[in-house]
């Protein structure tokens, strides 16, 4: 009996649709703005990572044109350069080879 009586209640009626209509079906609801949130604190942590790097860029190469013995560790590390009376030697650790079982 106190459904019925809830469900003759017209402003309790108005109310449970105008909740419905703004989770679910308003330009604007609840649900795309949470969603669209998480997607700006995401771009937002990307973008403050992508300025970090920017600036760290900036200061490698302003070491790089100021300091000879950092250009000298980057070419040794980037191009596998060497001084005359040194060898180098490359190792590829990316080839991992199968393990054959014996038979």
């Amino acid at each position: 009996m106190q459904l019925f009586n809830l469900l003759k209640n017209k402003f309790l009626i108005i109310t449970v649709i105008f909740i419905v209509w703004v989770f679910f079906f308003a330009q604007y609801d609840i649900i795309s703005l949470r969603k669209q949130r998480a997607e700006l604190k995401e771009m937002n942590e990307k973008i403050n990572y992508l300025e970090k790097e920017v600036a760290r860029l900036h200061d490698e190469k302003n070491a790089l044109k100021h300091d000879s013995t950092i250009v000298e560790k980057y070419a040794r590390e980037k191009y596998f350069m060497k001084t005359d009376h040194e060898d180098v030697y490359m190792l590829d650790t990316n080839i991992v080879k199968p393990i054959q079982k014996k038979k």
